[in-house]
């Protein structure tokens, strides 16, 4: 080769990474805590950024392939509620935080799941999202 020019050779390929539904949402519960970003998350673990907004909306949507409802229907379950007048202590576990948006109805529901995350969502959202979210954050 003439002086000033080089090659380079290129011997490895990378081939795409798999995911599994625990660590997509493993990615999303970090990026959704207080002073992080989902940019600064994903640099760190070397996952796109758009995929790790991806991730991130289908989990709020319910929609991630590997959640509780992708596959067989799961028969409808109840779960206990109970109705109080004012609202329950905050959990002292870190919870995901939720900004506040205007709703259709304005009305907001609270869930305190078993592991003590809280869950806020308009009263509109339908039971299977609610359920697939609830499942997603008990993990």
């Amino acid at each position: 080769m003439p002086d000033g020019l080089r090659g380079e050779v290129i011997s490895v390929v990378q081939r795409r990474r798999r995911w599994t539904t625990e660590q997509k949402l493993a990615l999303v519960e970090e990026a959704m805590r207080p002073g992080l970003s989902v940019a600064g998350v994903a640099d760190r673990h070397g996952v796109s950024r758009s995929l790790l907004f991806e991730w991130r909306r289908q989990a709020r949507e319910g929609t991630m392939p590997g959640l509780v409802g992708a596959g067989p229907e799961l028969p409808p379950s109840l779960v206990p509620v109970r109705v109080v007048g004012e609202p329950l202590p905050r959990p002292q576990t870190a919870a995901l935080p939720c900004p506040e948006r205007p709703t259709q109805s304005g009305a907001t529901l609270e869930v305190v799941l078993p592991n003590g995350r809280l869950l806020r969502v308009s009263e509109a959202i339908g039971p299977e999202v609610l359920g697939r979210l609830a499942a997603a954050l008990e993990t």
